[in-house]
């Protein structure tokens, strides 16, 4: 067959099918221990994703950080044209309410 189709399969369903297989080996050798102490192991559950999505908020603020220094040096080969990211400004001079405040 000259014409065999080949279909890719997305990485985020692997890591899914990954996540799932975890799960299921740490449900298999520990549910004993979720049965017998549910609050605990639903405490213990959210700090594990609560890590996850810090480490994940720590890789994206340090990516951020890199290509803003790799910007600032400004070479010449790397003219990238990003978005400045949004900044807080404390202070509008043509802002006819006086600092911010809604009316």
């Amino acid at each position: 067959m000259a014409g065999a189709r080949v279909r890719e399969v997305p990485l985020s369903h692997l890591v899914t099918l990954l996540i799932g297989v975890v799960i299921g080996i740490v449900l298999a050798e520990f549910g004993d221990l979720f049965v017998r102490f549910p609050v605990e192991s639903a405490l213990v559950a959210v700090l594990v994703c609560s890590v996850v999505v810090l480490g994940w908020a720590c890789r994206e603020m340090l990516g951020d950080l890199v290509r803003r220094g790799r910007r600032s040096r400004g070479s010449a080969e790397e003219d990238l044209d990003w978005p400045d990211p949004p900044r807080l400004v404390l202070y509008r001079p043509n802002d006819p309410r006086p600092n911010g405040v809604r009316r």
